[in-house]
């Protein structure tokens, strides 16, 4: 039975080309068949089709979080006990109430506590803890609590049944703190993977996972380019794609080594776990790579040293070879490599080695992770713009850690997050959250679009204004550019005759807003293929 919509009286930011706006428009079997006003939508309806009358409400095209990890908010927010720094204050509050969760977990089952980027200097004590704290909460669990992706800190058990020892190495990029005598801390950085870092069970990170996809769809994100970090994370969203509960249209990036070896990628063993798997819903973009650690953990590679570390710069995980190798490989298979660089050095060594590569780079639209936060000079942003290459800086990070980066590495890294240089430059700016759930709100796009606008955090303090970007350009980002970065412009990121019917209704005029205000937009309804997958509750936000 066909189905067939028209929603009329409304503001319809199209988002297309031209970012024309218009009344109406109509889809059938979710595919968009018409826009324009009201009375050329409805003369051309069949007269069974459902009509939706939006009451002037503003119309966009489904939210694309292009860089998101949906694994690890399952973890944080469904699996993980909250020690953030809203909960907690001080390493002796986050022992009790990682005690409290290992009372109620049985003996030799993990315990984990998520926390937040920085949270060392948040805490009283003005320091990470260690084995030693974590020892405090139990004995008879292994317990981890994580800062970030990039920093988790293990209790002695955990230690224990991972082999992390004195002659443990350090995996590239990575490191393991030691004390004087050469024993572990607890302290990890970039070593997760690694050193057998705990995973939840397919099934329940996948039950997780479908949970946190309604999150999503409350505030307006209807696709995710997904970057798969650990092995379980692209086997849940596997197993959501074959039961049919995976909602959010999703393209997949696997994470080597975490989540794929060379072989897997090479002989066509990745594509393979696509097959059968309808990809509209789930489909594979590419390959990701660390090619250096995070800045949170002080293993991002600089070209300089780290401020009170001389000598220190950091490390890249590879040489200039082995990435080049790398790049042409994913090139070959006619997929994307998506390259993790924070570091000036990183993000040098990057764009050599898809330089490297030749021309085919430019249809494959190489991505690389971060690009566009920090150390954009003239020269790097020319050489993005010459070679094709996607950045995919966050544009939420304005919000929260831009000026501590600026605290932490002085004027040498630019201007934070320099969107006006990087559009004016024709490149492609890609909205996305990173987010791993360190506040409640990461994943929710519009305090990002209102950040980039106003180039305000949190607090109101200015992050280089002169870096602002428009209202379209900020949408653009969540949606037409979204969707060219994942390869999928030609059926998401603008509401246009022959793409899919994801949208998203809003009672604010995104076109008169304060943008100020624009953060705290909540959707009415968000759609899918034509399909109403959520409608907001009249009662209050908690």
């Amino acid at each position: 039975m066909v189905k067939e919509i028209c929603v009329v009286n409304a503001r319809v930011l199209t988002m297309d080309a031209e970012d024309r706006v218009v009344q109406a428009f109509r889809s059938v079997d979710g595919v968009l068949v018409d826009v324009g006003t009201d009375q050329e939508v409805l003369d051309a309806a069949d007269p069974d089709a459902e009509v939706i009358d939006a009451k002037g409400a503003t119309v966009i095209p489904g939210l694309i979080d292009a860089h998101s990890h949906i694994e690890m908010l399952a973890y944080a927010w469904e699996l993980a006990a909250d020690v953030r720094a809203s909960r907690v204050s001080s390493i002796d509050e986050l022992v009790h109430v990682l005690r409290l969760r290992a009372d109620g977990t049985p003996d030799g089952e993990w315990v984990m506590g998520h926390g937040q980027h920085f949270q060392d200097a948040l805490f009283a004590e003005g320091r990470f803890p260690d084995r030693h704290d974590l020892d405090r909460v139990s004995t008879r669990h292994p317990v981890m609590y994580r800062s970030s992706f990039h920093t988790n800190i293990f209790n002695s058990a955990a230690l224990e049944l991972m082999g992390v020892t004195a002659a443990t190495e350090d995996a590239p990029g990575g490191r393991i703190e030691r004390d004087d005598d050469g024993e572990p801390t607890g302290r990890t950085f970039d070593m997760f993977a690694a050193i057998g870092g705990p995973q939840a069970p397919v099934e329940v990170l996948a039950d997780a996972v479908d949970r946190v996809q309604d999150m999503y769809l409350a505030v307006g994100v209807t696709g995710l380019g997904e970057i798969s970090l650990l092995s379980h994370g692209l086997d849940a969203m596997l197993a959501l794609a074959k039961r049919g509960d995976l909602k959010l249209r999703t393209t997949s990036y696997a994470t080597f080594p975490n989540v794929v070896s060379e072989d897997t990628v090479t002989s066509g063993a990745l594509a393979a776990k696509f097959d059968g798997i309808d990809e509209e819903r789930l489909k594979l973009g590419g390959v990701k790579l660390f090619l250096d650690g995070g800045l949170t953990s002080l293993a991002a590679a600089l070209n300089e040293d780290y401020p009170g570390k001389p000598g220190y710069r950091g490390e890249l995980a590879y040489d200039h070879d082995e990435l080049c190798r790398w790049v042409q490989s994913v090139s070959d298979l006619g997929l994307q490599i998506a390259i993790h660089a924070i570091g000036d050095r990183a993000l040098d060594q990057a764009l050599d080695a898809i330089e490297a590569t030749g021309e085919v780079t430019r249809t494959r639209r190489h991505r690389i992770e971060h690009a566009g936060n920090l150390w954009m000079t003239p020269e790097r942003i020319s050489r993005l713009a010459e070679l094709g290459v996607v950045p995919v800086p966050q544009p939420a990070f304005i919000l929260t850690t831009a000026l501590g980066y600026r605290r932490h590495l002085g004027d040498r890294i630019g201007d934070l997050m320099p969107f006006r240089s990087l559009i004016d430059a024709g490149l492609a700016l890609v909205g996305n959250s990173d987010a791993i759930g360190i506040t409640a709100d990461q994943h929710d796009p519009f305090p990002a679009i209102q950040a980039a606008i106003t180039r305000h955090t949190h607090a109101g303090e200015p992050v280089d204004p002169h870096q602002a970007v428009t209202l379209m350009e900020s949408l653009g980002m969540y949606t037409r550019d979204a969707a060219y970065a994942v390869h999928r412009e030609h059926e998401l990121g603008s509401l246009e005759p022959g793409k899919r019917a994801d949208f998203v209704v809003i009672d604010e005029d995104l076109l008169t807003i304060d943008p100020e205000e624009i953060g705290a937009i909540r959707p009415r309804e968000t759609w899918i293929d034509g399909d109403r997958v959520f409608v907001r509750d009249e009662l209050p936000r908690s």
